[in-house]
């Protein structure tokens, strides 16, 4: 969302996107508004690992990554659900807030969910959606490990 704009973009390109919707569903809200809740945990789950990474813990590159692709499974389909920058970063903000209010066990309960959920995401998606979330990945994992 906020911060992987040109990937949802690109995403939502390569997998034909849905025409912009200026007044969504409320099915859709609550599903966007659940996939932002999962990007914002996953996006705090890479944050964590890069902090233990910076303190010395070697070889967390490969989960940090995958992680990442998880967030990005979800931005590339709710960008193909219709979901546009303007609302998806009000989502994600809503998320990220809602999310400093919740209790560790319950933060723990949701990334758990939107990691099963993040894998089932990218297995659906075809080889060239996997390549370029793996390729955007990495380099997203690459910035957050450099100082």
């Amino acid at each position: 969302m906020r911060n992987h704009p040109l990937v949802a973009l690109a995403l939502a390109g390569l997998c034909g996107a849905a025409a912009a919707q200026s007044d969504p569903s409320p099915q859709d809200l609550a599903r966007w508004q659940q996939a932002s809740a999962c990007v914002a945990v996953l996006k705090a789950d890479v944050l964590v690992l890069r902090d233990r990474s910076w303190a010395g813990t070697p070889g967390l590159k490969p989960e940090m990554k995958r992680l990442t692709e998880q967030g990005f499974a979800f931005i590339g389909t709710a960008y193909k659900q219709g979901l546009r920058q303007t609302l998806a970063d009000r989502l994600l903000e809503e998320a990220e807030a809602a999310q400093k209010r919740a209790s560790p066990e319950s933060l723990r309960a949701l990334s758990q969910g939107c990691r099963t959920e993040g894998a089932k995401l990218l297995k659906q998606a075809n080889v060239v959606e996997r390549l370029l979330v793996s390729n955007r990945a990495e380099s997203r994992v690459d910035k957050l490990l450099a100082r």
